[in-house]
């Protein structure tokens, strides 16, 4: 069972965010991410924000309808970790992000903090829109090609030891990853998998199409 996390960001197409629905998901909706369940004919088992962004209207659909969690506008945290929190009581096998890329790099930056949540966990977690598959890994391991032609790779929160790819198109062996560094940023699978292996850290894997 997964849990489906839709925020208020840049809305996914509808055909890809169908092809990732399965029966007996949890789909929480995170404030506007209403806004695209409801266009979509979407029932979220929960919707919840302090629904500064989404409309009366919305929010009147939904009443008695799905259960619905308010909070004040003040608050310490985002709507889309209050779905995170919420999402983890149903102990998922998974979490998938849609809605939380976009024009708010602000909200983005704070998501991908989520998927180390998840990640600590030991769940796999992934920020998913129209051009980009993003999740982490924190121990070698096998990487499928199942998203676009491309893939980069950066360090999350410290440097990544020892950071090695093979399988690439554009192999690497034993560097120092750190956040920003452009030497990873748009690599190729040379077949169907590729092999990434480090000695610390944490690992953002970015999974593109043009």
């Amino acid at each position: 069972m997964k849990a489906i996390i839709v925020s208020g960001g840049k809305s996914p197409e509808r055909d890809l965010f169908n092809s990732y629905i399965e029966p007996g998901d949890i789909i929480i909706a995170a404030d506007r991410g209403g806004e695209f369940l409801k266009e979509i004919g979407i029932m979220p088992d929960l919707l919840l924000g302090d629904f500064d962004s989404l409309s009366e209207e919305t929010l009147e659909f939904f009443r008695g309808r799905c259960e619905i969690l308010k909070f004040d506008a003040v608050k310490d945290f985002t709507d889309t970790e209050a779905a995170y929190l919420k999402a983890r009581e149903y102990s998922p096998d998974s979490y998938l992000f849609f809605g939380c890329t976009g024009v708010r790099l602000d909200h983005f930056l704070g998501n991908l903090g989520l998927l180390e949540a998840a990640l600590s966990e030991g769940k796999e977690a992934y920020i998913i829109d129209g051009n980009n598959k993003i999740g982490m890994i924190s121990s070698p391991g096998v990487i499928t090609r199942d998203f676009g032609d491309f893939i980069s790779f950066q360090a999350f929160r410290g440097d990544v030891e020892g950071f090695t790819i093979k399988g690439a198109r554009y192999p690497l062996d034993g560097y120092r990853l750190r956040m920003g560094d452009p030497r990873t940023v748009s690599n190729e699978f040379a077949g169907e998998s590729m092999e990434v292996s480090f000695k610390s850290g944490i690992v953002i894997v970015m999974k593109s199409r043009d």
